[in-house]
């Protein structure tokens, strides 16, 4: 139906004039039926009643992820205005099976009420509604792929109010600019729920929000609701084509925002992710996604995503969850994770993602991660979790020839194949990894990673994490990697750090690593020689703790090594696991343990004390010699008293513990200590734990009796085959030097 002006059909009891006229559509009439006052407002009462429009559905199309929506604003059937006009349905329920609206560049209403006044205020395009002080809302429904469409040239706008707002089966809202005047944006106010669910029949139309710009900029999505959901497929998109920027979108959710799944285009090789996203492939910059909710959940592959295909800036992803963030599983189809990312696919820069929560969950393949595949930077990942972010993979849960890592990266890859095809990009990747940033009481990691790397010509960018305490086991990863750049930098404030079978890298060199992200599996890239330098790495904390086969590493393969400084009140190691800073090829570089006075409560707690009486000391293992294997490479271990090492001293894998930088207070010492130094050149005794006194003081443990024995500071064999964790905490008490 062709209507040569606006429309508004409306289910209300009466229509009220500036004039206080009511014209009443259900009593007998009292009042002149003409009237040349204007209309400000419709009345519903709790029975209005229900508005139903049906048809075949749309007929959009999309050749392709990377092209606009075709035949948008050009619907040949359903209800269709003149161009920049108004068309309203205001009543109570609302359903549109397969009914398509279509009001060219003109504005799209849909308002369910369950009583209440609507305002109605005009505009030379027909009328904006207004729904302020009205508390009684009802629902309405989109299903068999109805349209609600806005598309042309114009201020294009639409807006759906109600108390639940359903879109399935490949329905949508729509506005696609496609001239120089600016639009409106698309607004969906429901007061209970927002459900997006399914796709299109061919899987290329996801149900929801689509705004593309093809000329001047449209005005942003705006969503407010208590929850709002996405399932199979379903999205929130915009997306420019253009030098203008795409529109915005914000997501208000006070109570929770759910994304998961996805919907099959082809069942054994493409799906199509639910999610939101905002894109450029052009010049124009990407949107901001701004999301406030109380809890946010993506699972089994749902994303949100802000990347660019041009030349143009990715936008900002912004995330502030009141209650939690969880992000977990995948879509087994394209092997693509539970997501929350930006990315740069050609020269433009990607934008940053923050996300504030008290807690943020990814698990079984759950990811937050930047990237680039060309020339473009990628952007800045900053975490603000002020009680925890847990970061989960099952140990055993290999669902194909790869496993899901759960993990926080940014990094720079060479696309695969099939991105290089579509997108005309280059084998080789020349952008920047960027940094990420973490704040957290509590970091736990189990067999998950946090990785800035980079497989191209780029650097890797860094890692910077302030925790009260850092936990990783099961085969956990921090890294900062290259192949041809120097390696990234590692920066980890903390009060504890505990590795269980787990390393934290800074490297420069043979590198193999996997990454997936936007529905893709990247496999395993073999980086044959790394020419850049390790990379640096810098631990403040009181206790760092490293066994079963743990490593603290920043080497290179053909550049120089890295350099380790650790800051510790305690250096707890087994055995088997190493610190090491070598290049095999290159020079190797350095290590340094700095055990210094710390401050971790707001009080002073010193080094502590050697144990003066014999009483205090259980038994426990014989140190082994400064040889150990398990600090490779140069090694200064200095504590707080200890003059800076001169710039041309030459330092040597050699006696760790030195006269001049600590010194036995002999003389307080029990007769027998003194005389078993003597005889046997002041031995250490290795502690097996430590304790802290009524007075707060830190004393160490041992179990098995020992001498102290000077120079000599590694364990070389545990105690007891359970493998218990060398401790590596001299029981010395540090003395200004007289000299």
């Amino acid at each position: 139906m062709n209507i040569g002006g606006s429309f508004l059909a409306s289910t209300a009891s009466s229509l009220k004039f500036a004039n206080e006229t009511e014209f009443s559509t259900i009593e007998t009439q009292t009042t002149p039926l003409l009237t040349v006052s204007a209309p400000i407002g419709l009345n519903l009462e709790s029975n209005s009643g229900e508005i139903r429009v049906q048809g075949s559905g749309h007929t959009l199309g999309l050749s392709s992820l990377f092209s606009p929506i075709s035949k948008a604003g050009a619907s040949d059937n359903g209800l269709r205005v003149l161009p920049q006009k108004t068309l309203a349905l205001i009543g109570g329920n609302i359903a549109l099976e397969g009914g398509n609206l279509t009001a060219p560049g003109g504005r799209v209403e849909l308002g369910s009420v369950g009583n209440g006044i609507v305002t109605l205020n005009p505009t030379t395009s027909g009328w904006v509604f207004g729904y302020a002080g009205l508390e009684n809302f009802q629902n309405i429904e989109l299903s068999k792929r109805a349209l609600v469409d806005a598309s042309g040239s114009g201020n294009s706008a639409v807006q759906l109010v109600g108390k639940q707002i359903f879109l399935t089966e490949g329905s949508v809202a729509l506005i696609q600019n496609q001239d120089t005047q600016a639009g409106s944006g698309i607004s969906i106010q429901a007061s209970n729920l927002l459900q997006l669910s399914g796709t299109s029949t061919d899987g290329m139309i996801p149900s929801g929000i689509e705004i593309e710009t093809l000329g001047e900029s449209v005005g942003d999505v705006v969503v407010s609701t208590k929850r709002l959901s996405f399932e199979d497929g379903a999205a929130i998109n915009s997306k420019t084509f253009t030098q203008a920027s795409a529109s915005n979108i914000l997501l208000n959710a006070s109570e929770s925002i759910e994304i998961k799944g996805f919907s099959f285009i082809n069942p054994t090789t493409a799906s199509i992710a639910s999610g939101v996203g905002s894109y450029t492939f052009s010049a124009g910059t990407s949107g901001n996604i701004t999301i406030n909710t109380g809890q946010l959940t993506a699972l089994n592959g749902g994303t949100i995503t802000s990347g660019t295909f041009g030349t143009g800036t990715g936008g900002e992803l912004l995330i502030n969850a009141a209650r939690g963030v969880e992000l977990s599983g995948f879509n087994p189809i394209l092997s693509s994770p539970s997501q929350v990312a930006v990315g740069a696919y050609k020269t433009g820069n990607s934008g940053n993602l923050k996300i504030i929560s008290p807690e943020i969950i990814l698990d079984n393949g759950g990811i937050i991660a930047s990237y680039t595949f060309s020339s473009g930077n990628a952007g800045d990942i900053t975490i603000e979790a002020p009680n925890l972010i847990s970061i989960t993979t099952p140990v055993n849960t290999k669902d194909f020839s790869y496993e899901f890592l759960s993990g926080i990266s940014s990094y720079a890859v060479s696309p695969p194949v099939l991105i290089q095809q579509v997108l005309g990009l280059s084998s080789k990747v020349s952008g920047a990894a960027r940094s990420i940033k973490i704040k957290t009481e509590r970091l736990s990691l189990s067999k998950g990673s946090i990785t800035v790397s980079n497989l191209g010509t780029g650097t890797a960018g860094k890692v910077d994490i302030d925790a009260n305490i850092v936990s990783m086991k099961n085969n956990s990863s921090i890294s900062a990697a290259t192949a041809l750049a120097d390696g990234g930098n590692i920066f980890i404030q903390a009060s504890q750090v505990q590795l269980v079978d787990s390393i934290i890298s800074a490297s420069a060199s043979n590198s193999q690593v996997a990454y997936r992200l936007l529905g893709i599996d990247f496999p395993y890239s073999f980086v044959p020689t790394g020419s850049g330098n390790g990379g640096n790495i810098n631990i403040n904390t009181i206790f760092l703790i490293g066994s079963e086969n743990s490593s603290i590493s920043a080497n290179a393969f053909e550049g120089r090594g890295g350099n380790i400084n650790i800051d510790t009140l305690g250096f707890f190691f087994s055995p088997n696991s190493f610190i090491t800073a070598t290049s095999q090829l290159g020079i190797d570089g350095t290590v340094q343990i700095d055990l210094t006075n710390r401050d971790p409560i707001g009080g002073t707690i010193a080094i502590p004390k050697i144990i003066q009486e014999s009483h205090k000391i259980a038994s426990g293992c014989a140190a082994q010699s400064a040889q150990s294997s398990l600090v490779k490479n140069i090694l200064t271990i200095r504590s707080s008293n200890s003059p800076p090492p001169d710039s041309d001293e030459q330092l040597y894998s050699q006696p760790f513990l030195e006269s001049d930088s600590v010194s036995f207070e002999l003389d307080k010492l029990p007769h027998e200590s003194q005389s078993s130094i003597t005889k046997e050149t002041a031995k250490i005794v290795e502690a097996e734990g430590w304790i802290i006194d009524s007075k707060g003081n830190i004393e160490l443990v041992a179990t098995i009796p020992n001498q102290l024995r000077h120079n000599s500071f590694l364990a070389t064999n545990p105690c007891s085959s359970v493998g218990s964790a060398t401790r590596i905490f001299p029981s010395v008490k540090v003395q200004q030097s007289s000299d």
